[in-house]
């Protein structure tokens, strides 16, 4: 037996067990589609187990006291702490994603009509080039890798004339790509990781803002409406919040740059079943 069995509980059952299925429904919706067994999936479980028991306790905890806390054998927990995972995917998804905020909100890098520049590899005729700009979003990856990431993500083109040229102001990825899955596992485990922190915040501890607005019994046509001006808005509140963080990111080069700040939107629209027919 790999798991070491806990005594069975006589008191009430904790809600978040019930909660837990509906949570998974849409990981193991993912899980299918792109072949993930059960296999791999308690494996990732166990270490997150591991991930999460450390992280809790203060000093670390030996193996036998992560072992207690999660009901892993201490030999998965001796061997899980011992692995390191390493994320390439990630890493050129936010570089991706920090470059095209840049890009797009610097006013180095703007036309005359506010719209962001093309720009060679190299600076020429006194204005940065490329290379330029990865190196002003401080970002631990060259500038030929990031480029080549925008390239094959077809959010960025090279003209006849040498330059590149953004198409656009977000970081949306290929469909099923490596940087895709990247950047779902950063936007859904930051938005996780608020919600959690909400779910276990005591009385005195403040809270993360996470906010939803609920509606059903709605026409398709209103939910159309909805969505549309609710992607709009949240459109413009992103590229606001991205601009003033870019100026705040340069103000701050010479002071301590350990914080870290993540805003998000989505929108679940729902359709109504067509019963015609």
């Amino acid at each position: 037996m790999n798991e070491v069995r806990n005594t069975m509980s006589t008191g009430p059952k904790d809600p978040f067990e019930a909660a837990l299925a509906d949570l998974l429904i849409p990981l193991a919706q993912a899980m299918v589609a792109r072949g993930v067994t059960i296999g791999t999936a308690t494996e990732a479980l166990k270490k997150a187990l591991v991930t999460a028991a450390v992280d809790a306790s203060d000093p670390p905890p030996n193996d036998s006291r992560v072992s207690a806390l999660t009901g892993l054998h201490r030999k998965d927990v001796k061997r899980l702490r011992a692995e390191e995972t390493e994320a390439p995917e990630k890493r050129s998804c936010s570089a991706a994603a920090l470059v095209i905020g840049y890009w797009a909100t610097a006013p180095e890098y703007q036309d005359k009509s506010n719209q962001p520049r093309d720009l060679f590899r190299k600076s020429a005729d006194r204005q940065p080039g490329f290379d330029d700009l990865v190196k002003q979003t401080r970002i631990d990856m060259a500038p030929g890798t990031v480029l080549q990431t925008l390239l094959d993500q077809k959010l960025v083109v090279k003209q006849e004339n040498g330059t590149y040229r953004l198409l656009t102001q977000a970081f949306v990825p290929t469909a099923g790509s490596a940087e895709q899955v990247a950047a779902y596992r950063a936007t859904l485990s930051a938005h996780l990781a608020a919600a959690t922190h909400n779910l276990l915040a005591d009385d005195e501890t403040p809270r993360h803002f996470d906010r939803a607005v609920r509606y059903s019994h709605l026409t398709a046509e209103s939910v159309e409406e909805l969505r549309d001006i609710s992607a709009q808005k949240a459109q413009v509140l992103l590229q606001d919040i991205n601009a003033k963080a870019r100026q705040l990111q340069d103000r701050d080069q010479d002071g301590n740059q350990n914080g870290r700040f993540v805003v998000g939107a989505y929108i679940l629209p729902k359709l109504p079943p067509n019963k015609e027919g």
